[in-house]
Parts: C-alpha cells; structure tokens; sequence
C-alpha cells in the first residue's frame, strides 16, 4: 500500500469527460468494493483517492444524472460508452502459458477488434479510446452519439459480430451473394478464395483422408453457375456456400470443406472479448494511470498505432517504481519474466530484485516483502 500511496500522491490520472455524470468505485487494500461516488472536479478526485489509496479503481462508462444514487433507476441513466474488455480469462489455452506469452497473445485479438471496429463498423479513430488495463490485456473505449444510447440487446448483437457468433452453414446458404461484399463475410469470402488459390494438399488430406486426391479431381472437373467449381470458390465474391445441396456438385464433399474452412475462419478472425462487459450498460471500467492492483502496472492509454509495438513489462511500469529495489521472500519453486528490458529469473526464498518487480510479485501473490 505505501508505494501505490506514493505512486498517487506524486502522479495525476487521466480524468474521464464529464466525470461529475459518472460513478466512481474502487477496491480498497482492506475490504470489499465501494462504490456509488461521485466528484465534482479533478482536485476533489484526486484528494479523495490520495486520502483512501485504492487497489483497483474504476469509473462507470455509463452518464447518469445522479450518479451517486444507490438504486440503478434512481441513478436516472442518460447513455453510456461502448466498452470491449479483452482478457486472458478467454483465450484458449492461457493457463499453460507464460505471463508474456499471455499479453502477446491478448494483444492478437485487440489489433482484430480494432480492425473490425474501425473497417467493418466505420468508427472513427478519433473516437476510439485504447488502455492497456494494467493485469493481462486492453480496453477499448468507444464514444459518439452513435453508441451512447444503444441498449443491452444491441451491445449484444455487436459483441456476437465480433465474436463471429450464430455464423453456420445453414444460414449462409440462405443469404444472397451481395452480403458477402461486406464486413465479415467479405472477410469469409477472401479467406476461402486464398484457400482455393493456393490449396494446402495436407490440409486437404487431413480433412478427406483417402479421399483427397478424388476431391481435387472433382473441383476440377464438375462445374457451378456454368464456372469449374475450382474456379467459383477462387473468386472473392458470391456466396460459396449455395454449392452445398445444387444439383450439379456434391454435397458430402462441398459440405465437409466448407464446414472446415468455416470453422478455421472463426479461430483466426474472431477477437475473443468478454461480451458480458460490452452487453453491461452500467459497467465500471477501471480508471487510466490507476494501478492495477494485482501487477502494479499501469492502466495505460495507448495510441492505436502505437499498439503492435507496445511492450506492457516495459511501458507501463511507474517511473517512481525503477531506480529503487526491495527484498522478497519468493513462495514459488522459480520466477522468470523480463521487465524494463531485462531478463530476471528469480530463486526460491530471499531475493532482492528492482521494486516494480518486488511489487509486481507481491501483487500476483507468490511473494512477500522482506523487511
């Protein structure tokens, strides 16, 4: 507590607009969640936070009129921002992987969110707001008339786009070939027809077994809309999937591809956020340049541009915390992570290490300081 105390006392945060319309919460050192405050002025809030020194804090993304109430309706909703938490709680795989491999892998799925947000859904850079939120991954902010009054349910349907939700094959057959100019099944489209362009044999093979080499001889031979098949599942337009069930082509086989190459797609296209938070019209989000009270990290805004080459261990570490160092007792076998550009691998029992990675240690629960 008396570094995130020194770290408050001696740095501003980032004050949200309007934040007389917004709910303040936090989470203290001692204690469960507080929440239902509200602030008049950046002084006012930033003299409250130096005097109860939080371990997480947060701002609701939605306006209120009385934002202090305790009973939603009271609170008298006016809209809210458009919020995307992306997280390693949801990433396939995350608990065999390292903390770095976590926010490598994190940091995929927020560059596809941001695509699709700004080709598919035409928001406007100036309009986006991106923080790394200090623990394993990003928040991505959206703000405009266009989204401050979109309920629940519309959230909802946003967040199954980006999620490339309800997308089955029996749906697709029913759409016309003019939707598959658009958004994500112009994506679908491309990534089919540079399947086709440069067919992957083994890919083939592991999908018909034995059968593979007749499935290449039929995408040759057989024809659809009076074109080779080969040559209508090349192009980047026209639904593909209208081949399953026509007279002229085989089912079993258009069925069993397609069905591959749409489950592929989805792994690959998809961005994997936690959509309860985008469906939550009274969300609290945590606050830019608080600390995150489970790193000490950060909760660092960032330019979309700056995004592929940030570095979290590296530019979200408080400057107030190098330069200094501190003992730990380390409760696990071994530590090994590189902060601040330098590679630290760290030994069971007493250790003296820089205090950003004491804190950070102390923080994920498998150290202790060492007075």
């Amino acid at each position: 507590m008396q570094y995130f105390r020194e770290y408050y006392i001696r740095n501003k945060l980032v004050i949200p607009d309007l934040l007389f319309q917004r709910e303040i919460g936090f989470i203290p050192f001692n204690g469960t969640m507080v929440r239902h405050k509200a602030f008049n002025s950046e002084a006012q809030i930033e003299k409250y936070i130096r005097y109860i020194i939080p371990r997480h804090l947060y701002y609701s993304s939605a306006y209120y009129r009385y934002p202090e109430q305790h009973i939603m309706p009271e609170k008298e909703w006016l809209g809210a921002e458009l919020i995307f938490d992306l997280d390693a709680d949801h990433i396939e795989g995350a608990n065999k992987m390292t903390y770095t491999q976590i926010l490598d892998e994190v940091k995929k799925h927020t560059i596809k969110l941001l695509n699709m947000l700004q080709d598919d859904f035409g928001f406007d850079e100036k309009n986006i707001r991106l923080y790394f939120s200090g623990g394993r991954g990003y928040h991505v902010h959206i703000e405009g008339d266009g989204v401050y009054d979109l309920d629940s349910d519309a959230r909802r349907e946003i967040g199954d786009y980006i999620k490339i939700e309800n997308l089955s094959i029996d749906e697709l057959k029913k759409l016309d070939d003019i939707y598959f100019d658009y958004g994500i099944l112009k994506r679908l489209n491309i990534y089919i027809s540079d399947f086709f362009n440069n067919i992957d044999l083994d890919y083939v093979k592991n999908i018909f077994e034995r059968d593979a080499t007749n499935y290449i001889k039929y995408i040759n031979t057989k024809y659809y809309r009076e074109k080779k098949i080969i040559d209508f599942l090349k192009n980047q337009h026209d639904n593909k999937f209208k081949l399953i069930g026509t007279e002229n082509s085989s089912i079993e086989y258009n069925k069993k591809i397609l069905k591959q190459l749409l489950n592929d797609f989805k792994k690959y296209s998809m961005a994997e956020i936690d959509e309860p938070v985008t469906t939550d019209i009274h969300r609290l989000i945590r606050f830019p340049l608080s600390l995150h009270g489970k790193t000490g990290l950060m909760v660092k805004p960032l330019n979309i541009n700056d995004l592929k080459d940030f570095v979290p261990l590296n530019e979200a570490i408080p400057e107030i915390f190098k330069n200094k160092s501190r003992k730990i007792n380390l409760n696990v076998n071994n530590y090994d992570i590189k902060m601040n550009n330098e590679y630290y691998k760290i030994e069971k029992g007493i250790n003296e290490v820089p205090l950003y990675l004491a804190i950070f240690t102390v923080a994920m629960n498998i150290a202790e300081f060492v007075d």
